[in-house]
């Protein structure tokens, strides 16, 4: 898949993590990608059944200890012990259909599917 516009973003950490603060933690981008990937996949399943949608917001928190991002503590991962969205649909449909299009979006979602299932990652240092 290509686009036809580059994007750049912005990357970075509060400063208490030495960081200056002109942008979201990549752990934020992560969420971002998932609450965007689930109202996205919303929008796009309520138009193929018909659905009008007035609003979608998905809402997308996890919880981290600074432990393991900061190597203070072996047993604790460095990524999300758990993340939790909540996602709000006003629709011209009944509470079950959008709960039904809300489930046919999570099995969609590219970015929940390899949060869940996960990926084979390979990092090599490049010249």
């Amino acid at each position: 898949m290509r686009h036809t516009t580059s994007f750049t973003t912005e990357s970075d950490h509060p400063k208490v993590l030495c960081g200056q603060d002109r942008g979201p933690t990549p752990l934020e981008h992560l969420l971002h990608a998932l609450a965007g990937c689930l109202t996205a996949g919303i929008a796009s399943i309520a138009a193929a059944r018909g659905v009008t949608l007035q609003s979608v917001q998905c809402l997308a928190e996890g919880d981290v200890d600074l432990r393991g991002v900061l190597g203070l503590a072996e047993e604790v991962r460095a990524g999300f012990q758990a993340i939790r969205v909540t996602c709000r649909i006003e629709g011209d449909a009944p509470p079950g259909l959008l709960q039904a299009i809300l489930d046919q979006a999570c099995a969609r979602s590219a970015v929940l599917d390899i949060l869940t299932w996960g990926a084979p990652v390979t990092i090599a240092l490049g010249r």
